[in-house]
């Protein structure tokens, strides 16, 4: 999917900054979520929930007018609708970050020291897996095939990162934690590795537009 013309490379670089601003929130999402797990105050998580906040209200400027460029473009209308569905899939991890930190600090949850290197382990595959993301999009714009390796180390990630989530799992049933607890730190990781499902649904379209591709 290689952009040629002078109106295309502005839609591919609208494209790009959106992928930008997008991984920015995963990034202050972790730093978010770190905060969590080393002890930090209340008022230090509120912080880095609304900087979370503010990063993903820039990627949503940044995808309106990625959308608006497409709307008035001159591309063909099936290119533009998956263009379209590519901002959208990108769009929706940030939305999945910003969930994070919002029921982290609407919640108070208090995540017990035994989970502490999982969850840390979660956020770091997390944010390598959105590095590999964004290189894999860019190369899908270049109409370079590295593409297909990137979206290959995604799918990777998002299966580490359900081992993950079932090891911390079986580990927080087995403490003496109240249920409620319990549940709350359960929903909780859901959200957390919400992100490496949805990185990954982005790219099963990104293999679509690989597969429809001329050789």
């Amino acid at each position: 999917m290689p952009f040629r013309t002078g109106g295309d490379q502005a839609v591919r670089e609208l494209l790009l900054e959106h992928l930008g601003k997008v991984r920015a929130t995963v990034e202050t999402m972790a730093e978010g979520v770190n905060a969590l797990l080393a002890g930090r105050p209340q008022e230090e998580l509120a912080v880095l929930a609304r900087e979370t906040h503010l990063r993903e209200g820039q990627a949503d400027a940044v995808r309106r007018e990625a959308e608006q460029a497409l709307v008035r473009g001159a591309l063909v209308a099936g290119r533009r609708r998956t263009l379209l569905t590519l901002i959208d899939g990108t769009d929706r991890l940030a939305n999945a970050a910003e969930a994070v930190m919002d029921y982290v600090t609407l919640q108070g949850v208090n995540i017990p020291e035994l989970l502490h290197p999982l969850v840390a382990e979660i956020v770091a595959v997390t944010q390598a897996q959105l590095q590999d993301v964004q290189a894999c999009v860019a190369a899908l714009l270049a109409g370079s095939a590295e593409a297909e390796r990137l979206a290959e180390a995604v799918e990777h990630a998002e299966g580490r990162v359900d081992d993950l989530e079932r090891r911390a799992l079986t580990r927080l049933f087995a403490t003496d934690l109240p249920l409620a607890e319990k549940l709350l730190i359960r929903d909780f990781l859901a959200m957390l590795v919400e992100i490496s499902d949805r990185a990954e649904d982005l790219i099963d379209l990104v293999l679509i537009v690989l597969a429809a591709r001329p050789e």
